[in-house]
């Protein structure tokens, strides 16, 4: 079995898992027509694909070899199947009974590789790595293989991803991965399509995307409401005659959140009186904070605004007395595609 090392993730994995308020799947998740298609319905198909979603055969599958290292999320629909080499290919079937069958050839399958920029990274989490044009979000727990033949795995994440979380269970025949995260998108009322495609990596590195399914916000604008989309994939390798099964499961929670408008940062005494106080804009609060000497606890108030102008505070305490190794703050902040997302800032004390 290949000797491979985890990186240590700090964030915890995210309570919610299950569907609230009525956030719901798409109908646009699957295909709307059957395995054979008329004539008529062919040449429609073929300018109109996208709304639906075409399996790809063999991606992923058991004894491929091609390992699910997690998703790449998109608010369009990745168009990979080549539908008009497919239909040249097979026009005589449409002359002769006028249907053709969708069936599970390589040569169509469609797949999005990854451009990776490793550098000098030691690590899997510091490659930088795009999908050509495709703009979107991705959490991947890539593998790296040094000179010496040791496998490296973490966690790589876009800006709009937080709490990642990343877990294996390693036994002598088999190898489990789980990765989770959570996306927090600003509640505006208006309804959202997201396609979560799966992103595999193959045996020589190679990393790409398959079209996925799509997933709909239901336009909720209540803060707290989420939705959850579990994806697993299972692989065989062979390695000195001896097999061994790798399973990953891959889970993206969507939350929805009011947007975050001024962050003020209070420092305080034993005796609960503010000792400082500093406001900032969320994209202006510093990397570190340096607190006075007879600062006890610190509280953190972010205002964020509802869709309809109310100002909503939530409020958060930090203990300098914890006994934890390191103690920070975390500061929401909107990003430009509509996301929100956090960062943690040191405490010196």
């Amino acid at each position: 079995m290949k000797n491979r090392r985890y990186e240590k993730i700090k964030s915890g994995l995210p309570r919610e898992e299950k569907s609230k308020s009525g956030l719901e799947k798409s109908g646009k998740a699957k295909c709307p027509f059957a395995k054979y298609l008329t004539a008529a319905f062919a040449i429609l198909i073929a300018g109109a694909m996208g709304g639906c979603t075409l399996a790809v055969p063999d991606a992923g599958e058991e004894g491929s070899g091609d390992r699910m290292i997690g998703v790449f999320i998109t608010t369009e629909y990745l168009d990979l199947y080549d539908m008009e080499s497919y239909l040249n290919d097979h026009a005589s079937s449409l002359v002769n009974d006028g249907s053709i069958t969708l069936g599970n050839d390589s040569k169509y399958e469609g797949k999005l590789f990854a451009d990776v920029e490793k550098g000098e990274a030691d690590s899997p989490s510091e490659w930088k790595i795009s999908f050509g044009n495709m703009d979107g979000q991705y959490m991947l727990m890539p593998v790296s293989t040094d000179e010496n033949g040791e496998q490296y795995m973490g966690n790589l994440c876009s800006d709009a991803i937080n709490e990642p979380y990343l877990h294996s269970n390693v036994s002598d025949d088999s190898e489990e991965q789980e990765l989770s995260g959570t996306i927090y998108e600003s509640a505006d009322g208006k309804e959202k399509v997201w396609y979560v495609n799966p992103v595999y990596q193959t045996e020589n590195s190679e990393i790409y995307a398959i079209t996925g399914n799509s997933y709909s916000n239901g336009g909720r604008d209540t803060e707290g409401s989420t939705m959850a989309v579990t994806l697993s994939g299972e692989s065989t390798v062979t390695e000195n005659g001896k097999s061994q099964k790798e399973s990953s499961k891959v889970t993206v929670q969507f939350a929805i959140m009011y947007k975050p408008v001024k962050t003020v940062i209070y420092q305080m005494s034993d005796s609960n009186q503010v000792l400082k106080r500093d406001e900032y804009e969320p994209t202006e609060v510093p990397d570190t904070l340096k607190v006075e000497s007879e600062t006890a606890y610190i509280m953190e108030e972010t205002q964020k605004e509802s869709p309809s102008g109310k100002t909503v505070t939530s409020r958060s305490i930090v203990d300098l007395n914890s006994e934890e190794e390191e103690t920070c703050l975390e500061a929401w902040y909107s990003l430009d595609n509509g996301f929100i997302s956090k960062k943690d800032v040191e405490i010196l004390h």
